[in-house]
């Protein structure tokens, strides 16, 4: 009875560390009164799996066991990657049974190990739990993990599943020897640090990419302002041809006049109206940045024989600030002209399609235009300062390309 209450003490501690591991890691999903109840469902399905574990002989289904239910439960409650998940509920088991590993070995060289078992089980699950707010003190919130790529996770995930088969090793092959049972000791103590180190490593390394990133948002944020430079003294260039060309053509209607040619004079005139509008906006979305930056690339695109087609709406209420806006708009614009010059200069027909609305409380920004041919999309062309933003915001950003078009989709 004693060991029963001792068991399902054990579980509570099990369960309550799990939790506090993972919310360690990863953002909680907003799952309403399931939430409340994430302890117990962990804690009864830690229990269930006791249960179904002394029906299997090999120690090796247990462990699976154990960690699948670990990832169903970070599935259920915590915005994270199947990645992130696989990885921290084998981290968290491996932290787990090298503890009890590391009591189990001290227990095979004690003198009465029936008795000491008994008191062992609870410090081995303090020293968990210990382990545990250390790591919680080293991990500084880096929880942006979509800078990794699928091989760089690979290679950590690597540690806990060695970390893991070693464990499982040691336990088949316990042996009555001194030697070997102080060896185990010190390798169980070993894949601990091997353990912490992994974190502290990833921390690291999130921790640069993080400033990687922002360095190269503020490489934009100086390239975009160049750009806006340039292209408000192409605008000003623009406007001083466009002024002497209205000048000419005033000339030519007050002469048109003087001869009585009224008609002649007339459609001029309505010609001339007709070009000043198309000069003043292409487009007005009610955002004074961002009818900057569509206007600028409107007409940069015109002028090299591409044409824009728009679906706007109201940007009034947008949340991206002036920087974040050039960024977003700048770069899959200039991606989308520059291959759009290239197909115009094959002979074929060079449109960009805009979409940029707000629905059901999202902005959608979509660009769709032809290429010459399927385009490697890389980071190196700008997008992956779009993706920065798109992360900022908790958004998603999309692309697609074939042999006929590229298109490129932010949601935030």
């Amino acid at each position: 009875m004693g060991m029963w209450i001792l068991s399902l003490c054990i579980m509570a501690i099990e369960a309550w560390g799990s939790i506090y591991f993972f919310d360690t890691f990863m953002e909680r999903k907003r799952v309403g009164r399931l939430g409340k109840c994430r302890y117990v469902v962990l804690y009864f399905a830690d229990m269930v799996v006791a249960l179904l574990g002394g029906h299997f002989d090999l120690m090796g289904i247990k462990v699976m066991l154990i960690i699948l239910v670990s990832i169903t439960f970070c599935t259920v409650f915590y915005e994270a990657g199947w990645k992130q998940r696989i990885f921290f509920s084998g981290l968290n088991y491996a932290l787990l049974f090298l503890t009890d590993l590391f009591f189990l070995q001290i227990e095979n060289m004690s003198i009465s190990p029936n008795v000491v078992l008994t008191f062992l089980l609870l410090p081995s699950k303090m020293l968990w739990l210990c382990l545990v707010f250390i790591v919680r003190k080293i991990w500084k919130g880096q929880n942006n993990y979509g800078e990794l790529s699928r091989k760089e996770w690979l290679k950590f995930s690597m540690i806990p599943l060695l970390t893991v088969a070693s464990m499982l090793l040691m336990f088949f092959c316990n042996s009555a020897e001194a030697k070997v049972q102080t060896a185990y000791l010190f390798l169980s103590v070993g894949l601990i640090f091997i353990n912490i180190l992994v974190i502290e490593l990833l921390q690291g390394i999130l921790e640069k990419e993080e400033l990687f990133r922002e360095s190269a948002l503020a490489g934009q944020k100086k390239e975009s302002q160049l750009a806006h430079y340039r292209d408000m003294q192409a605008v000003y260039e623009r406007q001083g041809r466009k002024m002497h060309d209205y000048k000419n053509q005033i000339r030519t209607m007050q002469v048109l006049l003087k001869k009585g040619d009224t008609q002649a004079a007339a459609a001029l005139a309505e010609r001339l109206t007709e070009s000043i509008s198309v000069e003043m906006a292409a487009v007005n979305t009610n955002h004074p940045v961002v009818d900057a930056v569509l206007n600028q690339k409107f007409h940069a695109a015109r002028e090299q024989g591409v044409s824009m087609t728009f679906r706007v709406g109201d940007m009034g209420g947008l949340r991206l600030n002036e920087e974040e806006t050039v960024i977003l708009l700048s770069n899959l614009l200039d991606n989308a002209i520059h291959e759009c010059v290239k197909a115009a200069r094959q002979g074929r027909k060079a449109v960009i399609h805009v979409k940029l609305v707000q629905e059901g409380g999202k902005l959608i920004f979509s660009v769709r235009n032809p290429v010459v041919e399927k385009v490697q999309v890389t980071e190196g062309t700008g997008l992956s300062n779009v993706k920065a933003v798109a992360d900022k915001y908790g958004g998603d950003f999309a692309v697609s390309c074939d042999a006929e078009k590229f298109q490129a989709v932010v949601m935030l």
